[in-house]
């Protein structure tokens, strides 16, 4: 059977004067599946960069509290009035913990659609290494063009014969072969061990490009880069070194003048 599902996205707002917030959760109803219930997250990690001057305990404290908020609302729920539950809860409040505007969806599975809109909405499932580089190479394209370099950077695949991959933005000689190139790199993972792995992956290629003797003239790696002072962040400085020693320029993804200065040389 089909149900039609009201949830409602849960945000942490700290600053209510700026009313920033981050996704923290979804809350769902689903009153012909007899269902109400919720998800929270309890991670601080996820918003420390955002909310950098917030004591963590304040996050901590609250969203403890907020959680056992949730639970006697889905209990009370329980006895048939979650529909009138459900939207008392969702009003607008002043609160660290608030609600964006109820949505509607229609699912078979109640609760599988709350994991899936709490992976999108909170975890971004959607946000994989390759999205997170996509999102580079579109920001340097815009710069590019902007400063009317597009036609002078264009996809191209390094290596010979069957042992060659794609990159975004290269500067060809006359003969086809790439003499410079932009390479967005995504390294801020959450995980050290994949910082790593993606890392050695890059080395493993521009070491095979230097064997066939198919490197460019100079490369720039656009990176993102994890928080200083952290284990991530020992990994990205390791990966850092490697590439470098192969001759790999690095700047970070959001530096335009380091790209354009690397674009415009002769």
């Amino acid at each position: 059977m089909t149900h039609v599902a009201r949830y409602s996205i849960i945000r942490f707002l700290p600053y209510a004067e700026t009313e920033e917030f981050a996704n923290v959760g979804i809350v769902m109803v689903a009153p012909t599946a007899r269902y109400f219930d919720f998800q929270l997250s309890n991670k601080w990690r996820r918003l420390s960069g955002f909310f950098d001057k917030l004591d963590r305990r304040v996050f901590a404290q609250g969203v403890a509290a907020f959680a056992e908020e949730m639970a006697r609302t889905r209990d009370m729920a329980a006895n048939g009035s979650a529909p009138w539950i459900f939207d008392d809860l969702v009003r607008p409040r002043e609160a660290l913990f608030r609600f964006s505007a109820v949505r509607a969806v229609m699912t078979e599975s109640p609760q599988a659609k709350l994991q899936e809109l709490f992976d999108h909405y909170v975890d971004h499932d959607f946000a994989t290494p390759e999205y997170q580089e996509k999102l580079i190479e579109k920001a340097v394209r815009g710069v590019l063009r902007r400063e009317g370099l597009g036609d002078r950077f264009q996809s191209a695949k390094l290596g010979v014969d069957g042992l060659q991959f794609k990159v975004p933005f290269a500067e060809l000689d006359a003969g086809g072969k790439a003499l410079r190139v932009i390479k967005p790199m995504h390294l801020a993972y959450e995980d050290p061990l994949r910082i790593l792995d993606h890392g050695n992956q890059w080395l493993g290629r521009l070491r095979h490009l230097e064997r066939v003797k198919a490197m460019p003239k100079s490369m720039l790696l656009a990176v993102t880069q994890p928080p200083v002072q952290t284990d991530r962040f020992a990994a990205f400085e390791e990966v850092r070194r490697d590439l470098a020693s192969m001759g790999a320029e690095f700047a970070a993804s959001n530096d335009e003048q380091a790209l354009l200065r690397f674009a415009q040389a002769a």
